[in-house]
């Protein structure tokens, strides 16, 4: 059996983390902080949910509308490199965190047998939900139709995203890896357990980490990570 402790500090951060996701879902929609590109308000509560109070200030700082209205009025038009990478990374963030919790999901309850260790076939599985969630999320923002509209959200997925998207999961995986043969080989962690989301949580801080100064080479090559115009520029 595992630490009671460690799965009382389990509870305690996954809270925290619904608290944190919470605090924006309230100043999205009940105080009518609306993203001008929806889809953000998905991957701001996403990252605030594995993030925590962390996120929040981030989203406070550089993800909610009204802090790029604040910077407009006072003569700054354009968001700064900081608010750009934060703005991709969180988004890549987002894609890697869906595809987490849907992969494992799924796979736990496919599974014949899971005391059977296949590391692998998860991290396949969350390596291609995140990638499948990227495309989707382009897919529903990019304009145009059909085909078109399928080959754009492809293509900015594999120009602008896939790099950032493989530094993170990279990260996540590192993580797992050790937690599973290292820090806790016994019992098993399945995701019918605060620990393995525990876990989670803290591989995808560590991406989110990793997966920065990919993004800011990204910018600092020039290389375009955000539309070519937002509604707040």
């Amino acid at each position: 059996m595992h630490p009671t402790w460690l799965l009382a500090l389990s509870w305690i951060s996954l809270t925290v983390g619904v608290v944190s996701c919470a605090i924006v879902v309230a100043d999205t929609y009940l105080r009518g902080h609306r993203q001008p590109v929806r889809v953000m308000e998905i991957v701001w509560l996403v990252t605030v949910l594995y993030v925590g109070p962390a996120a929040v200030r981030l989203y406070w700082n550089w993800g909610r509308p009204e802090a790029f209205s604040r910077r407009r009025q006072e003569g700054q038009p354009r968001r700064p490199r900081r608010g750009i990478v934060v703005t991709h990374v969180s988004r890549c963030g987002a894609h890697c965190a869906l595809g987490f919790v849907v992969a494992e999901v799924a796979l736990y309850v496919v599974r014949s047998d899971n005391a059977q260790e296949s590391l692998w076939v998860d991290y396949a599985g969350d390596y291609l939900a995140a990638v499948t969630i990227a495309v989707l999320f382009r897919y529903f923002g990019a304009p145009g139709r059909g085909v078109t509209r399928i080959w754009r959200a492809l293509s900015t997925v594999a120009k602008v995203e896939l790099l950032t998207i493989t530094a993170f999961e990279l990260a996540l995986f590192g993580w797992l890896t050790l937690t599973h043969r290292v820090v806790l080989p016994e019992p098993p962690l399945h995701p019918d357990s605060p620990l393995f989301w525990f876990a989670g949580q803290l591989g995808l801080i560590a991406g989110f980490i990793a997966a920065w100064p990919i993004a800011s080479w990204q910018l600092g090559r020039a290389r375009r990570i955000e539309p070519r115009r937002l509604p707040y520029d």
